[in-house]
């Protein structure tokens, strides 16, 4: 039993994703927006798995997504609410 695969594993590409398909999976993504994840690799003629297009877009691609280091003000929130809460 169990869930079907998200896509069958024959022809799937693997590995580093190249900057040709992530422009790629962001114009379709600007253009019909985020949701149906199994048409994407079809639909953009990308040799991804739907797992793997939805995965890209919402950790790496996704605008709004911030990198790099904390604030001070989001420090010293951590700092305080470890303090408060203490580790779980």
């Amino acid at each position: 039993m169990g869930r079907p695969p998200c896509c069958d594993k024959i022809g799937v590409k693997k590995g580093p994703w190249t900057p040709e398909e992530d422009i790629m999976l962001v114009s379709y993504i600007q253009e019909h927006g985020p949701g149906n994840w199994r048409a994407v690799p079809t639909n953009t003629g990308l040799l991804r798995c739907s797992k793997s297009c939805r995965l890209r877009w919402t950790n790496y691609l996704r605008p709004g997504i911030r990198r790099g280091n904390f604030t001070d003000q989001e420090e010293k929130m951590i700092i305080h609410l470890q303090a408060l809460l203490g580790n779980r």
